[in-house]
């Protein structure tokens, strides 16, 4: 089990938690010894400015030698804690400068196999232009050949870091592929590449599904009016809410019922992570409010995905929803001709928070899991909300464009392809990524992507809680004080999309 590794958060330096925290301890010494330093300085002038009235008659009892000698014990001692403040002002510099040499040179490595994985993926759709038979055969028997040299074991291969990041390129890499296999030259399409990436193909793509959709009646991908109600007490489904939102409109909405249940505010990182609802709970949705009603404050919990077929139905929390809320990061997909302007799952946070009484400007802070990892940091994205903070667990989070000053805390795990889906996105100084390795290499693993399972970014979690690394402690410090150490007041809600009663196929409803 690995390390945390810390990146971002408004620093280029990369390392490990323990190695940030040892600067961290080395900078509060520095500050001690200075105090230090001071204090022996003082005391020194102090007794050289008594030196002439011990030679005085009237002060022969005392030993001006001796006063001497202690002075110059004292600049002694001035010097020997001048020098160990310099040796640890040194050894930190030489701290940080490895984390910054660190996430530079990590930084390097990612461009690098970014444009390597650019030009493959154009000599991929070249050759699948010109030989289409012959390269799927050597990429068949070239997964063959990574599969035997791991020991036959293909799910080590797909659990690995390095694979992981293959699946970051390859989302990425989409449109060097239809450059080479429409014959447009290589320096023209890598170097657009740049500026299409994951966010823009899935754009594309939902457009394309738009239409098609429009003209066939297809749900693949269709995204639609969505709606909640909230979930009372006692586990039972409440009766549809007058809470409506046409895809893309402004929410028309009632009054909304009155938070349920109280609730002690989250201790940590790990205590918000707890509170996300589970793929098997009927509400997807948690909503937490503290402070007064003169100063509300909102805390929102999406759960993760939970269809994962292509074709939109009754569960918001789907793939459609997953892919509309990695488009959303792209500019382009305002100007989209077909298709809702946001994942659902967003959209359904959005009306959930404003049905339990949030109004325009409070403050929130939204935490979610895989796909409601990415809305939350959707949420966190959008000008016109007053997000203070955001926490996403396992979502694709790496193209999400923040706005200055909102800190979005992403935890991922390094053999998780989930967050990788969202291809290697851009750097933002106010996203702070802690990852850390979880899977033993040649352990067996009952799910299908085990890295990704909810318990192990909990672990994670009461690592990141009990560490000392101060961006990690400034990011708890501030949820402490957003909720003001509570009580709160919760509730839970379900999300539906609406189909027409004639979709054929679509999820059951919550």
């Amino acid at each position: 089990m690995g390390e945390l590794i810390i990146s971002g958060g408004g620093s280029t330096a990369v390392a490990t938690a323990e190695l940030f925290e040892e600067a961290a301890r080395l900078g509060s010494i520095d500050a001690v010894l200075a105090g230090w330093g001071a204090t022996f300085g003082e005391l020194t002038g102090r007794l050289e400015a008594l030196a002439p009235v011990v030679d005085s008659p009237m002060q022969s009892s005392i030993s001006a030698g001796g006063l001497g000698r202690a002075a110059a014990d004292l600049r002694s001692g001035g010097r020997a804690v001048e020098t160990a403040n310099e040796r640890a002002r040194q050894l930190r510099a030489a701290l940080v400068e490895a984390g910054e040499r660190y996430g530079a040179a990590e930084a390097s490595i990612d461009h690098y196999a970014r444009l390597g994985g650019q030009v493959a993926a154009w000599a991929l759709g070249f050759s699948l232009h010109v030989l289409p038979l012959v390269t799927v055969q050597a990429i068949a028997a070239g997964a063959a050949a990574i599969a035997f040299a791991r020991g036959d074991d293909l799910d080590d291969v797909l659990q690995s870091p390095e694979f992981v990041s293959f699946v970051a390129t390859a989302v990425d890499s989409v449109d060097e592929v239809a450059g080479g296999a429409l014959l447009v030259p290589p320096g023209v399409t890598v170097g657009a590449g740049h500026e299409i990436r994951a966010p823009e193909s899935a754009s594309l793509l939902l457009g394309a599904a738009g239409l098609v959709g429009a003209v066939f009646g297809s749900r693949v991908l269709v995204d639609g009016q969505v709606s909640v109600r909230r979930q009372p007490p006692d586990g039972r489904a409440a009766p549809p809410a007058p809470v409506h939102q046409r895809a893309g409109g402004p929410a028309a909405r009632t009054d909304g019922p009155p938070l349920d249940a109280p609730v002690a505010a989250p201790t940590g990182v790990a205590d918000l992570i707890e509170r996300i609802p589970l793929s098997d709970a009927d509400a997807q949705i948690r909503v937490e409010r503290y402070g007064d009603a003169t100063d509300p404050r909102w805390v929102v919990y999406i759960g993760g995905t939970v269809d994962f077929t292509t074709t939109a139905g009754a569960e918001t929390n789907d793939m459609t929803s997953n892919v509309h809320g990695i488009a959303d990061d792209s500019a382009i997909d305002a100007l989209r001709l077909a298709g809702a302007d946001s994942a659902a799952v967003d959209r359904a946070a959005r009306l959930a928070l404003a049905d339990a009484g949030a109004k325009p400007g409070d403050p929130i802070v939204p935490i979610g899991y895989s796909g409601g990892g990415a809305a939350a940091a959707g949420l966190a994205a959008d000008p016109e909300l007053n997000v203070v903070a955001a926490v996403s667990v396992g979502g694709p989070v790496a193209s999400a464009v923040l706005p200055d000053g909102r800190p979005l805390l992403s935890i991922e795990h390094e053999e998780d392809l989930v967050p990788a889906t969202g291809g290697w996105g851009h750097p933002s100084p106010d996203r702070l990524t802690v990852s850390r390795s979880v899977l033993e290499a040649g352990a067996e693993y009952d799910a299908a992507v085990p890295a990704h399972e909810l318990f192990r970014y909990r672990e994670t979690a009461a690592l990141v809680d009990g560490s000392e690394e101060e961006r990690l402690v400034a990011f708890r410090e501030q949820l402490v004080d957003f909720t003001g150490g509570g009580p709160g007041e919760m509730s839970r809600w379900i999300a539906t999309r609406e189909l027409s009663p004639s979709t054929p196929g679509g999820a059951p409803s919550r």
